[in-house]
């Protein structure tokens, strides 16, 4: 069995032309690649859009994208972590309890 390869870089997205300017966008790439070489590999990628560079007569300006949707499901998995380890205490504090 061969290991996992995974790669992320950053790509620059085709320029869009509007108002007399400029907007570059870029892509946060991340690729994962694995498996046996006699088949059953799998593939995967996830792309992101992380900033836009806007270029004007007054020079360039660089506006990130926030990723507010991964931000909120990382507070409610730590939440949800949170609420299963206080549950878990509890009952093992109960069960020693009733000894």
């Amino acid at each position: 069995m061969s290991g996992v390869n995974m790669l992320t870089k950053i790509v620059a997205g085709t320029p869009i032309e509007a108002g007399g300017k400029r907007f570059l966008p870029s892509v946060l790439v991340t690729t994962i690649e694995g498996g046996a070489p006699e088949g059953g590999a799998f593939c995967g990628a996830r792309i992101r859009p992380i900033s836009v560079i806007e270029q004007g007569p007054d020079g360039n300006h660089w506006h990130a994208i926030p990723n507010s949707t991964q931000d909120a499901l990382s507070v409610m998995a730590a939440i949800g972590l949170g609420v299963a380890l206080l549950g878990s205490l509890i009952i093992l504090l109960a069960q020693l309890g009733r000894k």
